[in-house]
């Protein structure tokens, strides 16, 4: 289809098309696009590009170019002007494994090769790949690389043919650094593209004749994609006052009107029909489908929200974290504030009643959302089983376990392969654990990474990281039940978690976890080192 649309000789079509969709694909393996968004599965960001490319051709096809030019010039530049708008479509997103992703290498043994060089290389050789997106990429940044990866993607011939023109070439690296308001015609072009098959991909489209084969989503599942991508560009405020939602480790609340109001927004302009103009209308297709957790038989719940220094009182949505966030390793930092249910709210119970009453302040692990192979075919040289490999046990390890060297033992309950037990209570058992490992001195302490640091007031537990030591899988039960305990000491302001400022040689940070006041005493016969003289209160400063 692309080779119809360019209409160019054969031996043009193999050294300026085909070169660059190979070496494209190559390039791109079976990468996503997105992390929950549009084309977010295994390949789909090889899907995406070639849809847009199509998209864009056909919308090519619609316009004389360059504008305002005469017969003969628009004759004479017609082919350069299509490669062009080929060039910039097959570009747009290529900067996203360079910007938005980390990709480790190995080897068909399964063997650690180290980050994939995204900048500089192709992925080349059999073997495998793991990829996680980064937490702290930020929106549309992959655009602005583009052109210092444009020499891996098009050939040269074609990079030379682009800068005859001046003109031209200003424009197009223009639309593929995503400087719209400079790329004109061609950046509208890719824009609309753009717009087109993230629009088809969502379900938002009835056109498919543009389209790789896909799936088209029902309602409220483009209501969940559009919910999660505001919040992945916190396009909907998390967890500050003047926010729209805040996250307690269980469930995410909503502002009902303002957080509904800019999804809508989002779907109508993302191309999508059909969005009801009634947020009740949405509400029910919400909970009819069980996206949100009903209040009795209405979706409002009445809730005040509040922290150090201020308070609301508000109508918010409850939506389990799981429907939001199915990995919980993608999940973002909690509230360190409290959610309180009010008036008749706070009496009503249903089968998935949200908790009254949450105080948190933790953070979970950065998410990995795609594991793929580089090979057609899996390799099954040596025994290796990439299934196995990559569970999430096997995630974990340092590159010196993999390659079979003597590991220290690590201090463990190990909780990650197994439920907790139970008949037990588990902030007991994490209790014991933390008593055992101070007695035979398996914790590290007092180090840049350590979970456990000695301070004047006592005896520092980092949070989550701690928690996440001892049940990988379930901490957060395990915090709240260690809450129950009452071992900590609370703040002034009683909540739960302490902060702490880190002095070094160069810079400032700050940590936070639950504070032991008399650790002598709760672990007995325990010998804790001097205090940490690089930790303060941070509420004493």
């Amino acid at each position: 289809m692309i080779q119809q649309l360019a209409g160019v000789p054969k031996t043009h079509w193999r050294t300026l098309y085909l070169d660059a969709l190979l070496a494209f694909a190559g390039y791109v393996q079976q990468l996503p696009a997105s992390e929950s968004h549009h084309h977010s599965g295994a390949g789909g960001l090889l899907d995406h590009s070639l849809e847009v490319v199509i998209n864009a051709l056909r919308i090519r096809r619609g316009h004389l170019l360059p504008q305002g030019a005469d017969a003969e010039e628009i004759t004479a530049k017609k082919d350069l002007w299509t490669y062009a708008v080929f060039s910039a479509a097959l570009l747009h997103d290529v900067g996203k494994p360079l910007m938005d992703q980390t990709i480790t290498l190995y080897d068909k043994k399964g063997h650690e090769l180290g980050a994939w060089d995204a900048l500089s290389t192709a992925i080349t050789g059999d073997g495998w790949y793991r990829i996680r997106y980064r937490k702290d990429r930020q929106y549309r940044l992959h655009e602005r690389v583009a052109p210092l990866l444009s020499r891996l993607i098009i050939p040269a011939p074609a990079l030379n043919w682009l800068g005859s023109d001046r003109r031209l070439l200003a424009v197009w690296l223009a639309a593929i650094s995503g400087v719209h308001e400079d790329a004109g015609i061609v950046g509208e072009i890719i824009q609309q593209a753009d717009g087109q098959s993230v629009a088809g991909n969502l379900g938002a489209s009835s056109d498919t004749a543009t389209q790789l084969p896909a799936a088209r989503l029902p309602l409220h599942e483009r209501l969940l994609t559009g919910l999660r991508f505001l919040l992945k560009e916190n396009q909907i405020p998390l967890n500050r006052n003047g926010a729209a939602a805040w996250f307690d480790g269980e469930q995410l609340w909503v502002v009902s009107k303002r957080g509904i109001d800019a999804l809508r927004e989002h779907l109508t302009q993302e191309g999508h029909t059909g969005i009801p103009t009634r947020n009740d209308r949405i509400f029910d297709e919400l909970q009819q489908h069980k996206v949100l957790t009903p209040n009795g038989d209405r979706s409002i719940w009445k809730v005040s929200v509040s922290d150090e220094d201020w308070s609301h009182t508000l109508t918010c949505l409850c939506f389990p974290a799981s429907r939001i966030w199915p990995d919980p390793n993608s999940r973002p930092d909690l509230f360190s504030g409290r959610i309180s249910l009010v008036g008749n709210d706070a009496k009503t119970e249903t089968n998935a009643e949200p908790q009254a009453i949450i105080e948190t302040s933790t953070s979970p692990s950065p998410a990995e959302l795609v594991t793929t192979n580089i090979e057609t075919k899996p390799s099954t040289e040596a025994g290796f089983d990439p299934v196995a490999f990559f569970s999430e046990s096997q995630a974990e390890k340092k590159p010196s376990e993999s390659a079979g060297e003597e590991i220290q033992p690590t201090p463990e309950i190990n909780r990650s392969s197994a439920p907790l037990n139970e008949n037990e209570d588990p902030g007991k058992q994490f209790r014991t654990w933390i008593h055992d490992g101070l007695l035979k001195d398996k914790f590290e302490t007092n180090s840049v990474n350590a979970r456990i640091h000695r301070v004047q007031e006592g005896l520092l537990l980092i949070s989550p990281g701690i928690f996440k030591d001892f049940d990988k899988d379930n901490w957060q039960q395990v915090q709240k039940r260690f809450q129950k305990l009452k071992l900590h000491r609370k703040t002034p302001q009683g909540t739960n978690i302490y902060t702490y400022q880190v002095t070094g040689k160069r810079n400032k940070s700050r940590i936070k976890g639950f504070l032991i006041e008399s650790p002598e005493t709760l672990f007995e016969g325990v010998a804790l080192p001097s205090p940490n003289p690089h930790l303060a209160l941070a509420e004493a400063l």
